[in-house]
């Protein structure tokens, strides 16, 4: 479709989208949706060259600009964000969601169609505003599209995709403890004292810590109330792993409203699969170190869906349940991205180490991976032994087979795959005592 008919999806209340396609008659062919959801659905079908969205559609038109922006499918359509008197908060959140201006409300037909010319040329918002600005020079500053100088480098997908993720409005950041206590546990230079010290400083944190430590999973006749005899005990890797666990959750693990994603059910599946991959890490004698928290991490990328997504991912969902279909397969078909490759951006903001990173992004793409290929197979038949053996949910009822190229990675046939399916299924009762000191 050449750029004098390219289609234009306009996402906005059903009068005002059709005022504007009016003022795009013979320059665009356009498309019209009034809320995201059914933006979404016919990004499925068609891919426009260009949208204009209202930030004020049920489903939020900031969101909508923000799932096109990280979605590999969507996001090179341009969007001009439309809003009746923009703060210049809405200003700044409009453009780290990726849109191309933010068109002030009411227009006429030259200032859209000067706009559209700008987003189709590939000219994005400006650096926001000073401080000092007023709001109507930020609105002039930054929502105007003419007077941003247009990039004269093509844009790195994968670099593009991280900063559209670490824009996500409202993601918290990671803290700099786990960071800290890995550094001092892979060091040989550390000492059980000042790990203790570490954690010590963070009273949530060491209280969560007492709570696991003392927890049914470990067994210890007498209750532990010294953080440093806990390190003794367990060693440094064990505590390192327990802060990080503690952390996700205390950040990721609760939220009021979601897409439909049961969080108990999620977070049962996730422990159920750390504890399976580290039982099955034992039995093949691989990534015994690293196992039980890649499993765990594995599927953090649908927290991020569901609770920052919620409208677009409750669309998932509902195609789960009409169609009864995988939900990796129904995110790429409706979403355009999935969640391991939002959880393998959010792994690599965080700062998790690269064996963490590749188990959440390939964990159903083993093929693919390049580096730390034991610990991603295990993590994947980790994943699949724990949907078959249904303890918790993954977000669909389906019992997937195993991977081919898990099986092969490790030589397993039907008797391997029993032997593993035995020792899975004695470690689940731990996982039920270590998810209850979690989040209780």
């Amino acid at each position: 479709m050449d750029e004098e008919k390219c289609q234009a999806l306009i996402v906005d209340r059903e009068r005002i989208a059709g005022l504007i396609s009016k003022m795009l008659t013979g320059k665009l062919t356009p498309d019209t949706a009034t809320d995201g959801v059914k933006a979404i659905s016919k990004l499925r079908d068609e891919l426009p060259r260009l949208m204009v969205v209202d930030v004020d559609v049920p489903g939020n038109g900031v969101r909508l600009a923000e799932l096109v922006g990280i979605s590999p499918k969507y996001r090179g359509i341009p969007i001009i964000l439309t809003a009746a008197n923009p703060s210049p908060d809405l200003v700044l959140r409009a453009r780290n969601a990726g849109a191309s201006s933010l068109l002030v409300k009411p227009f006429g037909p030259a200032e859209l169609l000067r706009r559209v010319d700008a987003a189709l040329s590939g000219v994005t918002m400006a650096a926001p505003p000073k401080a000092a600005a007023k709001a109507g020079e930020a609105r002039d500053d930054v929502a105007d599209p003419a007077k941003a100088p247009k990039e004269e480098e093509e844009e790195d997908p994968a670099a593009a995709l991280k900063e559209r993720v670490r824009s996500i409005e409202g993601l918290p950041s990671f803290p700099a403890t786990h960071t800290q206590i890995l550094e001092l546990a892979n060091s040989e230079d550390s000492s059980s004292d000042e790990i203790a010290e570490k954690i010590e400083l963070d009273p949530g944190l060491l209280a969560t810590v007492f709570k696991l430590v003392n927890s049914s999973y470990y067994g210890f006749s007498k209750k532990i109330d010294s953080i440093g005899l806990a390190v003794t005990l367990l060693g440094l890797e064990e505590i390192a792993n327990m802060v990080m666990a503690a952390q996700v959750f205390e950040k990721l693990g609760s939220y009021e409203e979601g897409a439909g994603l049961d969080l108990m059910a999620f977070w049962r599946h996730s422990v159920g699969t750390g504890f399976i991959a580290r039982a099955i890490a034992k039995k093949l004698q691989a990534e015994t170190e690293s196992a039980f928290l890649a499993g765990m991490l594995h599927d953090l990328g649908k927290i991020i869906l569901d609770r920052y997504f919620s409208d677009y991912y409750a669309s998932v969902f509902s195609v789960i349940q009409a169609e009864d279909k995988l939900i990796v397969e129904v995110e790429q078909d409706v979403l355009g991205v999935g969640h391991a490759e939002i959880g393998g951006v959010l792994a690599e903001e965080w700062k998790f180490s690269a064996a963490y990173l590749n188990s959440i992004m390939y964990h159903h793409d083993v093929r693919a991976v390049r580096r730390y290929q034991r610990l991603v197979c295990i993590v994947n038949l980790a994943n699949t032994m724990c949907r078959r053996l249904e303890f918790g949910s993954s977000g669909d009822n389906q019992k997937p087979d195993f991977e081919e190229a898990s099986l092969e990675r490790f030589s397993l046939g039907e008797k391997g795959i029993q032997l593993l399916t035995e020792a899975a299924q004695e470690e689940l009762e731990n996982a039920e005592s270590f998810l209850s000191a979690l989040t209780t």
